[in-house]
């Protein structure tokens, strides 16, 4: 799954009913191999694809692109998107760390899936061009049941991340930290995160084997 935070604004999980989001909803979606999906949150535009390659016993591969730009004139906030891995009840998942903070990759077993790695690339321009700055952040976490995934991310957050771009004033930002957490809450699951900060627009792409 995927949720998003404006720093500045509300965490973004589940679009719930006057909670400001303008407008969200398919595009294109062949309700199988492919869909394309776009939403709008205040000047921001998300706009997420998704292709699928059948094969093997459990549905094949598929691959992820996530675009992220903002409209309106002035500087854009700063944008993080919070890539997400959850089990309710069965299934286990296995981090695979860069550099000790950017969650690269998920290594998971699930039953209606056999073994599967689900990798997280770094982010690019939004032409294609070249890597993007960006800062990560990694949570991993038991969690009481997927209902309370946006508690326990919300739960989290703590505002001592700095963002540093090369030649460019630092900022702070909202980051998870595993401090965190739902106390009192028994886990029934696991959930492994991977936040990703960065000035939009840019281009996100996660790929499942």
């Amino acid at each position: 799954g995927l949720m998003w935070l404006q720093h500045g604004g509300n965490l973004r999980h589940t679009t719930e009913q006057n909670d400001g989001v303008s407008r969200y909803g398919w595009l294109m979606h062949d309700g199988e191999n492919f869909g394309v999906q776009e939403i709008r949150d205040e000047g921001l535009v998300l706009r997420t694809e998704f292709v699928k390659q059948p094969g093997g016993d459990h549905g094949g591969d598929w691959s992820w692109r996530v675009t992220v730009k903002t409209e309106g004139k002035g500087p854009a906030p700063l944008l993080s998107l919070f890539f997400y891995v959850a089990t309710d009840g069965q299934g286990t998942l296995r981090p695979v760390l860069e550099n000790g903070t950017r969650l690269a990759a998920v290594a998971g077993t699930a039953e209606e899936l056999g073994d599967f790695t689900l990798t997280f690339l770094p982010p690019t321009g939004e032409g294609g061009e070249g890597p993007k700055y960006a800062s990560y952040n990694f949570l991993a976490a038991g969690v009481p049941g997927l209902h309370r995934l946006t508690d326990l991310v919300r739960q989290s957050l703590r505002e001592s991340s700095v963002f540093s771009p090369p030649g460019r004033p630092r900022r702070r930002f909202f980051g998870v930290s595993s401090a965190g957490g739902l106390p009192g809450e028994s886990p029934r699951g696991q959930l492994l995160l991977h936040q990703v900060t960065l000035e939009p627009p840019a281009v996100l792409e996660v790929t499942l084997e």
